[in-house]
């Protein structure tokens, strides 16, 4: 399994905007094979924040995911939302740690 931790720094007047457009991305994306989570959470104290946290069974369905139509969609309707670009980073959980 792999896991993707996203953050986006949405403009402040951008957020409900960004929420929906969130919103529809989950939706799709959990149906995609290969998806195990698909999870958006947004700061307590910055709400312009926000962190997605996936989980994928292999890179085939982050491969998938990444050239699917909805995501693509996605990302060019949030890049003038955002500040910058979405920090990315794909971890693993370690095995000898439960």
């Amino acid at each position: 399994m792999i896991t993707i931790v996203a953050n986006f720094d949405v403009k402040a007047d951008c957020v409900d905007k960004f929420i929906c457009l969130a919103a529809d991305c989950t939706r799709m994306t959990r149906k995609e094979n290969g998806n195990l989570s698909y999870k958006v959470f947004q700061s307590r104290t910055e709400p312009e924040k926000f962190t997605f946290i996936e989980e994928w069974l292999n890179d085939v369905a982050i491969e998938k995911h990444n050239s699917a139509p909805h995501f693509k969609t996605f990302i060019d309707m949030i890049t003038p939302l955002i500040n910058g670009e979405p920090e990315i980073k794909q971890i693993m959980r370690v095995p000898a740690i439960r």
